[in-house]
């Protein structure tokens, strides 16, 4: 990681867990950073007029399309001349029994939450070699739980992990280091689509889960697994490179 204030670009920063992590990574690492998101929402576009251009780059994209990837890579690069880290947090959540998803949209759905990850790790690898960077994957505790109706959730979150420690394992002689995150039940719109959407497809002893979780205040302000996965992406240990890893491991919790 360069000794300079950090170059990261993350995913997914107009809103919840991403604007957190952006939040705390402009005000306690002093990073630079690129966000790339289909909408610069009035929250981004505030944090960016608040910290000024030289600091934050909002780039318009989709992250499902390869060549918005590269180009945020390559704006990244042209404006602060180098990326040490990435933070993968883009994906949605749309419950659905495999019985009754419609073929066209599992493409799209595996594109915007799976290969998103590789369309932006591939054009960033040769700078993040050279930065000795680290590469945080937003993953999901579903990965390793089979929750009815959240089949291609689930499934794009447990290839995110086996991603982590596949790229770990390519990279680790290059300095590389590549974690899989589990954020926790965070207070975001997804738990809020969940209480709206899920009762129609998930089970009853699932959905009761979430909803008592809401109810009791349980859910996590995201500025907690937010400020976990800020650290990791700036100072995260080389040795839990390839893990998938809760937020609230005590190993991680010096990064805060």
């Amino acid at each position: 990681m360069s000794s300079k204030s950090p170059v990261l670009i993350l995913t997914g920063a107009s809103r919840g867990l991403g604007l957190a992590v952006l939040r705390i990574l402009l005000t306690k690492h002093n990073a630079r950073v690129a966000t790339l998101s289909r909408t610069i929402t009035p929250e981004l576009k505030g944090l960016a007029d608040e910290v000024g251009q030289d600091r934050i780059l909002p780039v318009r994209g989709d992250v499902s399309k390869p060549e918005d990837n590269v180009r945020a890579v390559e704006e990244t690069a042209n404006k602060w001349g180098q990326v040490d880290g990435l933070v993968l947090n883009a994906g949605t959540i749309d419950p659905g029994k495999i019985a009754d998803l419609p073929t066209s949209s599992l493409i799209p759905y595996v594109q915007t939450n799976l290969l998103s990850t590789i369309y932006l790790v591939q054009p960033a690898l040769p700078y993040l070699r050279k930065s000795k960077g680290k590469v945080v994957l937003v993953s999901s505790g579903a990965s390793t739980t089979g929750y009815q109706a959240w089949g291609l959730y689930s499934m794009a979150k447990a290839g995110m992990n086996s991603l982590a420690r596949t790229l770990a394992a390519e990279e680790r002689e290059n300095g590389v280091s590549v974690y899989a995150i589990r954020p926790g039940m965070v207070n975001t719109d997804m738990q809020a689509l969940l209480r709206d959407k899920g009762p129609s497809s998930m089970h009853p002893s699932e959905m009761v889960k979430f909803q008592s979780a809401f109810e009791k205040g349980e859910l996590l302000p995201p500025e907690q697994p937010g400020a976990i996965i800020a650290g990791l992406a700036v100072a995260g240990p080389n040795e839990l490179s390839g893990e998938y890893i809760n937020w609230a491991d005590e190993r991680l919790q010096s990064l805060a």
